[in-house]
């Protein structure tokens, strides 16, 4: 039984799949086998044949393409945006009630920064960066939609014993392991829906999950905010795991993982040259239509290890094997302006998730209810930032890729002045819509930039090793948001406890994080072509 892919049902980007009953006798189901593992199809316009022969990976396909429709892509994007609000919301359930933790673990004010800030968010990116980078190989080569079940699972089942810890250690340790989750959760997320939507949709895309931490961000210091001082701060951390782990389930049964590379040669005005002729395998010139229309079965295969008697030579090649495409990602000029930004831009956010709202309160003179206001109304500017950088992103994109660069670069600089503001200037004595419309500001220039970058990094890695580019974004970012707290904490300690000094200081890594951005103008249109080059040449050679 031959299968065409075509103009059809089923559609995989700008190809389909479809088949003949002709070839399958009415009584009997012929056993059959598949070449490949993974493929991807490629827009060139003409039939391209492949032998499937194996039932379940048939079925697999076809629910896949299904699965790619409009209404199933929304249901996806719906529901890894809403894991994430919850992920994130869990990450910033201790900051409201740092003070409450601290006198009952009697912690003096610098011990409550150097620990309950510094110390556990070290932890966590300890474990959430080698977790980011393991789960992002895997996911280019197993399912994506299991691992990130499973990631959820590890990580929001780590959230859910936080309740019923009673000491420092027991605290730090449940903290910590929620690092899995978000660690390895967001490579899946970003690899996984660069394969449900074209380039040019990908800014929109992203912003929409960018909306999700944003989100999560403020809900969880909401929670924790205005159910801390009443119910206790232990109560939370059941209020956001249990929604959690409840769709992390739903991802595990009801989302299919997409075909890799099936989005990625639909865009037009980056299309690399496709070449006229080519060369068969007796080393004559034919006419690519001609090679194509010979051609019984076309894929691109992910290579596996050799089998080797030694286990230890087994683990050297399968080491080898899955580092060869971060080496191969840190050779791409993007690639790497992506990482050092991300490190950068992240400290400033280290101060918002860890200190801002005890600062508000304890230094500021606000209540935890008032702090707590202010955060919300910082996370409605960031929900507008990814609402402008969802609108303003395709736009720019779509008149040249390297404009959201100059977008998102701008931006970050831009935050850094409301920002300021709010920490020097705001305290109980400042009026209301000044304090709001600061904050929404502050919001706004920092909610711009992620969406753009993570389209970025998308379009310019092939979708082979988008998992591993997103693994290495994340650890940079853990970077931030790991050892940025306890930057801050040992800066804190440095200036005897001054922790507006400090924040001051740490608020400048959105500077960097901008002009990083800024360029990334200069590199990245030249990055996208080489990649899609290199899939059309991984495509043809596989003719």
């Amino acid at each position: 039984m031959d299968f065409e892919l075509s103009n059809a049902e089923h559609s995989y980007g700008p190809l389909a799949v479809s088949y003949s009953d002709d070839d399958v006798d009415d009584n009997q189901q012929q056993p059959h086998q598949i070449q490949n593992e993974s493929c991807f199809s490629i827009p060139l316009g003409v039939p391209i044949r492949r032998s499937i022969a194996n039932s379940d990976k048939l079925k697999e396909v076809e629910n896949t393409s299904e699965f790619q429709s409009s209404r199933n892509r929304r249901y996806a994007l719906f529901l890894y945006g809403l894991t994430t609000v919850m992920l994130y919301a869990d990450q910033n359930l201790l900051s409201p009630n740092l003070t409450a933790i601290a006198n009952e673990f009697n912690f003096t004010s610098v011990e409550k920064d150097y620990y309950l800030g510094g110390q556990i968010a070290l932890g966590f990116w300890l474990v959430g960066a080698p977790a980011s980078y393991i789960i992002g190989i895997l996911g280019d080569r197993y399912n994506r939609a299991s691992l990130f079940a499973l990631t959820v699972f590890m990580g929001e089942g780590s959230c859910l014993a936080t309740y019923f810890t009673h000491t420092f250690r027991g605290l730090y340790i449940t903290r910590v392991l929620t690092g899995i989750s978000i660690g390895g959760a967001m490579p899946l997320i970003y690899s996984l829906l660069g394969d449900f939507y074209p380039p040019e949709d990908r800014s929109a895309v992203n912003a929409v999950v960018g909306m999700g931490t944003g989100l999560g961000i403020s809900l969880g210091q909401g929670i924790s905010g205005y159910v801390g001082p009443i119910y206790g701060w232990r109560f939370p951390f059941v209020i956001v795991s249990v929604p959690a782990l409840i769709c992390a389930a739903l991802v595990r049964l009801t989302v299919v993982d997409p075909v890799r590379g099936s989005m990625d040669l639909t865009t037009n005005h980056l299309q690399p040259s496709i070449p006229a002729t080519v060369t068969n395998d007796s080393g004559t010139t034919v006419s690519l239509q001609e090679k194509l229309n010979q051609t019984e079965t076309f894929s691109i295969q992910q290579s596996t290890s050799a089998h080797t008697p030694n286990r230890f030579r087994a683990l050297i090649s399968w080491l080898c094997h899955h580092l060869q495409p971060t080496f191969e990602l840190l050779r791409i000029q993007t690639v790497l302006l992506v990482l050092i930004q991300g490190a950068f831009g992240c400290i400033p956010w280290g101060i918002v998730n860890t200190y801002l709202n005890d600062y508000l309160s304890e230094d500021k003179g606000l209540s935890v209810q008032g702090a707590t206001t202010l955060i919300l109304t910082f996370g409605i500017g960031v929900f507008f930032g990814m609402v402008v950088a969802a609108v303003m992103g395709n736009c720019l994109y779509k008149r040249d890729p390297r404009y959201p660069q100059l977008a998102s670069g701008t931006m970050a600089i831009v935050g850094v002045f409301p920002m300021y503001f709010l920490l020097n200037g705001v305290n109980s004595s400042t009026s209301i819509p000044l304090t709001g419309a600061i904050a929404i500001l502050a919001g706004l220039g920092s909610g711009v930039t992620g969406p753009i970058v993570k389209a970025t990094l998308t379009n310019v890695t092939l979708p082979t090793s988008r998992g591993a580019a997103f693994a290495l974004l994340n650890s940079f970012d853990d970077v931030g948001r790991g050892l940025g707290p306890m930057v801050i904490a040992l800066l804190i300690m440095a200036f005897d406890g001054n922790r507006q000094l400090a924040f001051n200081v740490g608020i400048l890594g959105w500077v960097l994080c901008g002009v990083g951005n800024l360029m990334i103008f200069y590199v990245v249109k030249q990055d996208e072509i080489s990649m899609r080059s290199k899939l059309m040449e991984i495509s043809i050679n596989q003719i």
